[in-house]
C-alpha cells in the first residue's frame, strides 16, 4: 500500500509520529539559528584575537561559517547581517569610528555578498557533500570569487566613506580583506558544510570514506598529523614559516585514504595551527600574504584531490552494486565485442547458454551460434543497426539453448562507442518471455475459451460467426445449429450439480468427435451448445449432422457410478449474410424452442411461420413492460363457496390482460412472460397488494371472506418476501388469516432455494397455505401430513367425471377422509354442473369452486353478488378444448 492510502487510514497514529517529527525538526532549525549567530561572534572573537596589529585580519572565520549557513538555509540571512553588525561594533570595538547608518549599510552589504555567493552555489548544483572536482570548483566560484570579491569590494568601500581606510589604498585593502574571506573560506565551509547537512538531515556526519576499514580511534591522531608536523616545522626550523609547505605530504596522504571528508578536517586543523603560528612568528604584512597563499594553496589543492578520490570511489562502489545486481538479475546480461565474441556473461547467461566463466574457455564463444535462424539473425542485425544509430534497441526475439529448445525473450540492445576510436561494444539484456507468453495463451484462452469443456465461448463464438457469414456465399452457405439438452434440471436436481457439469462435459466431447475440423463447436452458456457448419452447398448435410448429434444424445452418459439417460433438442438455421450474424444465431435459438415446444428429442428448422411467431413473441414482451409500468393489468375473483348452503367463504384472485390487437392473454402466459422478463417479483407484490385491499373493502361492509392469490415459486425464493407480505398486510390492515397463497404441489415439495423457510414465515405470519391442483403433481396422499399447508385444493381432473365413474367418486371419498384426519380444509376445483356440487356434498366435500355458480368476475361485480343487489351470475361461456375451467 502506498503512502497516499496509507495516510487515509492512520490518522491516530501518523499524524502524532508526524507532529513529533515537526517539532523535531523545528527545533533543529532553531538550534541551527542560534548557533550560527553565536559561532559568528566567536569566529570573529578568535580572528581578532589571532591577527596581527593591522586594520585587516589575517583571516575571517565568519565568512567560512556564513557562507556554509546560507548556503543551507539561506532564510537565515538576517541572522548572518545581525551577527556581522555586532561583531563589527561590539567583537571589534568599531562602533564609534563606523557609526550607526555605516554599521548597518556595512553588515547589509557583507552578508548580502555572501548571499549572493550562496545562492551561486545553489544555483550551479553544488553538492554539500563535495564529493567530486566539479563540487570544489563550484565552491571556489561562488564562495572565493563572488562571495569574497563582493564582500572585499563593498567592506572595503564602507571603510573608506568612514574613513577607516584611504582611497589611494583602496585595492591593496581590498586584497588584505579579499585574502582573508578566502582563507576562511577554504578552511572553515568544507567542514561545515558536510557535517552540517549531515547533521540537518537528522544523519551521522561521515568522517571517512572507509568507515567500515578505519578504526575510528586512530583518526584524531591521523587527522591531527600535517598540524602537528606544521607546528614542529615552525618551532624547530629558524626561519619557522618557511618549511611549513612540508605538512603538504600528509595532507595528500589523508585526503587519498580518507577522501574528501578527511580532508576537510585536516585542513581546518592545519590551517588553524598555522594562523596561530603566524600571529606569533610572522611580522610583516606582506610576509602575512605568503602565509595565506600558502594555506589557500595547499587546502584547496588538498580537498580537490580528497574530492577527486571520494568521486572515483562512489563511482567504483556504483560500479559493484551495479555488478551486484548485474549477477544477481535474474535475466541474461551478455556483452560482446563488434565481431560478436562474448567478452562477459552473468551467471544466468552462464547457465542459459552453457558456458563457463568468460576467460576461462579456451576459445571465444561468437554470440551468433545462438541465433541460429535466419529470422533471428536478420532481426538481431537490424537490432544492432538501430542501437549504432540511436544508442540503444528494443524488441523481441528468441535465441537458441544448448538443448535446441528456442527461448523467446524481450531484448534490450546498448551500443557503447569509445571516445577517439571507432569500435563499438554492445551490451544486451534479455529476459525469459516463456511465463508471460504462457500466461497471455492462458488469459486469451480464458477470454475466448469455456473453462470446464475447453470448447469456444460466446466471445469466440460471436468473432467467428461474424467472419465466417460476411463471406459465405448461395453457393457455399453457412449453418448454425443450436443445441440443447432437455430437462438439465432434472439431473442437477437428482443426482446434484457435480454430476450435471459432468454430463455437460461428457455432451461437449460428443458433439466435437461428430465435428470436423473447420466446424466450430461453441458453448453457448449452461447446456446449449452452438455448431458453426462453414461452406455447406446442401442443407441436407446440417439435417444429418442433427441426427447423429440426437443420436449421440440417446446413449447414456456414465456419471461416477450413475448412468444417466438424457435427450437434447436442436435447432437449425441458414445463415443470410444481408441480415448478419446476429440474425442466424437468434433463428436457430427460434428453431431450438420450435423443437422443445414439439416434445423435446427432436430437431427444427427455421422457417417464415416460426418467425411470424416470434416476432409476435416479442411483441408481446414489448406490451407487457408497458402493462407492468402502467399497471394496465386488473384482477377478476372466482367465488368459492360451501357445499350445501352454496355461501361464499372465499374466492380467488385472477390476473387479467388484453392485449391491444391479439386480445386476451391467458394468465398463465402473462405470468410466463413476467417471469422470464424478471418482472414477477414486482408484480406479484403488486398483485397481493391489491388483492388484500380489495379485500379489505369486503370485509369493512361485513362480508367475512378469505381472499386466496396465486403464487410463483420465482416468488417465494426471493429473501425478502415474507417480509414484503407483512409489510403489506400491516399497511392494508387486513386479518392475516383471511389471506390464503396458493402453491402448486411441485413448488410445495421442493426445497433448493429456500422455499419452505419462505413457506413457514408466512405461516408463521398467519396466513394460510393451499396446495392447489393436488393430484397432478408428484405429491401422494401420504406426503400431505409432511407439507406445510393449511388448504387442499382438488384439481378438477377428480371431478369431471364423479357423477359417472365410481372409480371418481372413492378417489374423492379417500381425499375427503384424509383431509379432515389431518385437519386440512378441502376445496373442489372446476365444478361446472349442479350434479357435481350434490355428488360433492353426498362424500362431504366442504368447499367448491367453478363456472356451475360463477365465472371470474370484477370485484364490484363480487361486490354487489356479496350485498345481494345481484343474483347468482350465469355460466355465459363453456369450458375450453381441455376441459378447463379455473382460467388462471
Amino acid at each position: 500500500m502506498n503512502g497516499r492510502e496509507e495516510g487515509a487510514t492512520e490518522p491516530l497514529m501518523a499524524d502524532p509520529v508526524r507532529s513529533l517529527t515537526r517539532t523535531r525538526d523545528g527545533r533543529r532549525e532553531a538550534v541551527f539559528a542560534v548557533a550560527t549567530f553565536a559561532g559568528y561572534l566567536v569566529a570573529a572573537y578568535w580572528a581578532k584575537e589571532l591577527s596581527l596589529e593591522q586594520p585587516v585580519l589575517i583571516w575571517f572565520p565568519p565568512a567560512g561559517l556564513a557562507m556554509a549557513a546560507l548556503f543551507l538555509r539561506p532564510r537565515l540571512l538576517p541572522i548572518v547581517a545581525s551577527a556581522e553588525l555586532v561583531s563589527t561594533a561590539v567583537v571589534m570595538g568599531l562602533a564609534s569610528q563606523f557609526g550607526p547608518l555605516a554599521l548597518v549599510v556595512n553588515s547589509g552589504a557583507i552578508s548580502g555578498s555572501y548571499a549572493v555567493g550562496a545562492w551561486v552555489m545553489r544555483r550551479e548544483g553544488l553538492d554539500p557533500a563535495l564529493r567530486s572536482a566539479a563540487d570544489i570548483l563550484r565552491l571556489a566560484f561562488g564562495a572565493l570569487i563572488v562571495a569574497s570579491g563582493l564582500a572585499a569590494l563593498t567592506g572595503v568601500g564602507v571603510q573608506v566613506w568612514v574613513g577607516l581606510a584611504e582611497g589611494g589604498e583602496f585595492f591593496r585593502q581590498v586584497w588584505f580583506f579579499w585574502v582573508g574571506d578566502v582563507v576562511g573560506i577554504t578552511c572553515l565551509t568544507p567542514l561545515l558544510l558536510i557535517a552540517l547537512t549531515a547533521w540537518l538531515d537528522g544523519d551521522r556526519p561521515a568522517v571517512t570514506d572507509i568507515e567500515h576499514r578505519t578504526n575510528l580511534a586512530l583518526l584524531v591522531p591521523e587527522y591531527l598529523s600535517p598540524a602537528v608536523a606544521a607546528l614542529l616545522l615552525m618551532e624547530v626550523v629558524d626561519q619557522p614559516m618557511q618549511f611549513t609547505y612540508l605538512a603538504f605530504v600528509p595532507l595528500i596522504l589523508i585526503a587519498v585514504r580518507h577522501g574528501v571528508p578527511g580532508a576537510a578536517v585536516a585542513v581546518l586543523a592545519l590551517g588553524s595551527v598555522m594562523i596561530a603560528g603566524a600571529h606569533i612568528l610572522v611580522p610583516e604584512a606582506v610576509e602575512r600574504s605568503d602565509v595565506q597563499l600558502q594555506i589557500t594553496l595547499m587546502s584547496g589543492t588538498v580537498l580537490l584531490s580528497g574530492a577527486v578520490v571520494s568521486a572515483r570511489r562512489d563511482v567504483l562502489d556504483t560500479a559493484e552494486r551495479v555488478r551486484d545486481i548485474i549477477e544477481a538479475s535474474p535475466d541474461l546480461v551478455v556483452s560482446v565485442d563488434s565481431d560478436g565474441v562474448i567478452r562477459y556473461l552473468n551467471p544466468v547467461g552462464r547457465r542459459l547458454l552453457g558456458q563457463a566463466a568468460i576467460g576461462i574457455t579456451e576459445e571465444p564463444t561468437d554470440a551468433r551460434r545462438f541465433l541460429p535462424g535466419d529470422l533471428e539473425l536478420n532481426l538481431v542485425a537490424e537490432a544492432v543497426r538501430t542501437a549504432q544509430r540511436t544508442g540503444t534497441w528494443t524488441g523481441e526475439t528468441s535465441i537458441q539453448l544448448p538443448d535446441g529448445h528456442m527461448l523467446p525473450v524481450s531484448m534490450v540492445l546498448v551500443a557503447h562507442r569509445h571516445p577517439g576510436d571507432d569500435a563499438v561494444t554492445y551490451s544486451a539484456v534479455c529476459r525469459d518471455m516463456s511465463d508471460r507468453i504462457r500466461a497471455e495463451d492462458e488469459l486469451r484462452r480464458a477470454v475466448l475459451y469455456d473453462d470446464a469443456t475447453g470448447l469456444a465461448n460466446r466471445v469466440l463464438l460471436t468473432a467467428h460467426l461474424a467472419r465466417t457469414v460476411e463471406g459465405s456465399t448461395p453457393e457455399s452457405q453457412v449453418v448454425v445449429l443450436f443445441v440443447d439438452l432437455d430437462h438439465l434440471d432434472r439431473v442437477n436436481q437428482t443426482f446434484g450439480f457435480r454430476i450435471g457439469d459432468r454430463v455437460v462435459v461428457q455432451m461437449a466431447e460428443r458433439l466435437t468427435r461428430l465435428t470436423r475440423s473447420h466446424e466450430l463447436v461453441a458453448r453457448y452458456g449452461g447446456a446449449q451448445f452452438v455448431v458453426v457448419m462453414p461452406e455447406v452447398t446442401d442443407d441436407y448435410q446440417a439435417v444429418v449432422l442433427a441426427s447423429r448429434i440426437l443420436e449421440a444424445f440417446a446413449d447414456p452418459i456414465e456419471a461416477g457410478d450413475h448412468s444417466i439417460q438424457v435427450a437434447g433438442s436442436v435447432g437449425i438455421a441458414v445463415a443470410d449474410p444481408a441480415k448478419g450474424h446476429h440474425h442466424v444465431l437468434r433463428s436457430a435459438e427460434i428453431a431450438l424452442h420450435r423443437a422443445k415446444e414439439a416434445g423435446g428429442g427432436r430437431f427444427a428448422i427455421f422457417d417464415a411461420d416460426l418467425q411470424y411467431r416470434s416476432e409476435q413473441r416479442l411483441d408481446m414482451e414489448e406490451h407487457l413492460r408497458g402493462v407492468l409500468s402502467r399497471q394496465a393489468w386488473w384482477l377478476e375473483y372466482q367465488p368459492i363457496l360451501e357445499t350445501g348452503t352454496d355461501r361464499i367463504t372465499g374466492a380467488e384472485a385472477l390476473l387479467r390482460w388484453t392485449h391491444p390487437e391479439h386480445g386476451p392473454v391467458p394468465p398463465f402466459e402473462l405470468i410466463r412472460l413476467a417471469e422470464e422478463s424478471g418482472s414477477i417479483v414486482q408484480l406479484g407484490e403488486e398483485i397481493i397488494r391489491r388483492a388484500c385491499e380489495e379485500a379489505k373493502t369486503w370485509h369493512e361492509h361485513g362480508h367475512d371472506l378469505a381472499v386466496s392469490i396465486n403464487v410463483s415459486a420465482r416468488q417465494l425464493r426471493e429473501a425478502g418476501f415474507a417480509d414484503d407480505i407483512s409489510r403489506i398486510i400491516h399497511d392494508v390492515g387486513i386479518a392475516p388469516d383471511k389471506v390464503v397463497f396458493e402453491l402448486t404441489e411441485t413448488v410445495l415439495a421442493t426445497n433448493h432455494h429456500g422455499e419452505g423457510a419462505s413457506l413457514q414465515r408466512l405461516r408463521d405470519l398467519g396466513c394460510l397455505v393451499a396446495m392447489d391442483d393436488f393430484g397432478t403433481g408428484y405429491s401422494s396422499l401420504s406426503s400431505l401430513r409432511e407439507l406445510p399447508i393449511d388448504v387442499v385444493k382438488l384439481d378438477r381432473s377428480f371431478v369431471v367425471d364423479l357423477a359417472e365413474a365410481p372409480d371418481a367418486s372413492s378417489m374423492v371419498s379417500a381425499v375427503v377422509e384424509l383431509t379432515e384426519t389431518l385437519g386440512l380444509l378441502l376445496v373442489a376445483e372446476g365444478v361446472d354442473h349442479p350434479s357435481q356440487v350434490q355428488m360433492l356434498a353426498e362424500l362431504g366435500c366442504p368447499r367448491y369452486q367453478g363456472f356451475v355458480f360463477s365465472e371470474a368476475i370484477r370485484p364490484e361485480a363480487l361486490t354487489a353478488l356479496l350485498d345481494g343487489r345481484s343474483s347468482n351470475p350465469t355460466r355465459t361461456h363453456h369450458p375450453d378444448e381441455n376441459g378447463a375451467t379455473d382460467d388462471r
